[in-house]
């Protein structure tokens, strides 16, 4: 399973650096596909809130949102495509932490598992949405930066 987010508010950065004429498209993708990573990590990592800055839901095991294996941070990628770049995890439950959702049984009467060191025993689950991948304001402001940057670059 995997899911797609498609980001908006970016073309000030796009047009910023297509205004320069012929410039390294990929690589600028790139670079900005590999920031947009490292700016969902840091969300994941410490930020511990949604791109538009609302607070996550804590969780009931009392750990860390989001990051108590690190393998969903660790999934965080990006895949450039032609004229564009997307962000995102393939990891099977990456969609039901960015959306949120009723996690049911698939193969049993009851789901089983462990919170805090206590057996639970549930018919469902319902998991908040947690949206970890998108651009904040903050986010847009750094991507701006970058794609200046990326022009005075491509100057030199």
């Amino acid at each position: 399973m995997s899911f797609r987010i498609v980001v908006e508010g970016v073309e000030v950065a796009a047009a910023k650096v297509a205004a320069i004429g012929d410039y390294n498209r990929p690589q600028f993708l790139d670079e900005l596909g590999g920031l947009v990573v490292s700016q969902t990590q840091r969300r994941i990592r410490s930020e511990k809130t949604a791109p538009d800055g609302s607070a996550w839901k804590p969780n009931i095991a009392g750990t860390s949102i989001l990051f108590a294996s690190g393998a969903l941070d660790d999934s965080i990628h990006h895949v450039v495509g032609g004229s564009s770049v997307q962000v995102g995890s393939g990891l099977v439950y990456a969609g039901i932490h960015q959306h949120g959702g009723t996690i049911e049984p698939k193969n049993a009467d009851k789901l089983a598992f462990f919170v805090g060191g206590n057996f639970v025993m549930t018919d469902e689950v319902e998991m908040p949405a947690r949206p970890y991948v998108g651009i904040s304001a903050e986010n847009g402001e750094e991507i701006e930066l970058f794609a200046e940057d990326f022009i005075v670059r491509s100057f030199q």
